[in-house]
């Protein structure tokens, strides 16, 4: 049996994806609003699922994503 693992996305991803900027990224962390990135030495990665999770509660918010 294969399990499957996870994807995970780095900052510049989830800056295209979410149309915002790094600073905004980690204010969203820092707030709780975004789960932090595992750390894989210097850099960060988030899990797809918290990325998805996080990205629809703009969705249903409908409109501005506040990007700065």
């Amino acid at each position: 049996m294969t399990e499957q693992v996870e994807r995970r996305l780095t900052v510049k991803e989830l800056r295209e994806l979410g149309n915002v900027s790094h600073t905004f990224i980690y204010r969203e962390v820092k707030a709780g609003r975004l789960a932090p990135p595992e750390k894989w030495g210097r850099s960060s990665r988030w899990k797809e699922s918290d990325v998805k999770a996080w990205l629809a509660k703009f969705d249903n918010k409908g409109g501005d994503n506040g990007q700065y």
